[in-house]
């Protein structure tokens, strides 16, 4: 457990910080998502320090409707269990990994 949790770890800051640069000044599915994401980090402080991190970020840009369309259905899915697995599928699930990565239209 300790060893996904490290994964965790290093990968919720970041994801924050991506998910962030969708959420404006109030707080919308993508800022919840990001919120939400946090609690799923290991120790109170961890969890305090992630939501200083969305909260400071907040407002960075303005999402577009389809990006809140995203992060609304992502509210709906992703969960901490899921992303405790490590998996590629639940870290796209919650928004902190591209599908493929590779893909051209995500990277033009």
């Amino acid at each position: 457990m300790r060893r996904l949790t490290g994964k965790l770890r290093t990968t919720v800051p970041a994801a924050a910080a991506l998910l962030l640069c969708l959420a404006p000044a109030c707080n919308n599915d993508c800022y919840n998502l990001a919120q939400n994401i946090c609690q799923c980090e290991s120790t109170p402080q961890l969890v305090s320090a992630c939501q200083n991190d969305v909260s400071q970020q907040n407002g960075v840009q303005n999402p577009t409707s389809a990006d809140l369309a995203r992060c609304h259905a992502m509210l709906q899915t992703c969960d901490c269990r899921s992303l405790q697995s490590g998996s590629l599928q639940a870290k796209v699930t919650c928004g902190l990994a591209r599908p493929n990565p590779t893909d051209k239209a995500l990277n033009p």
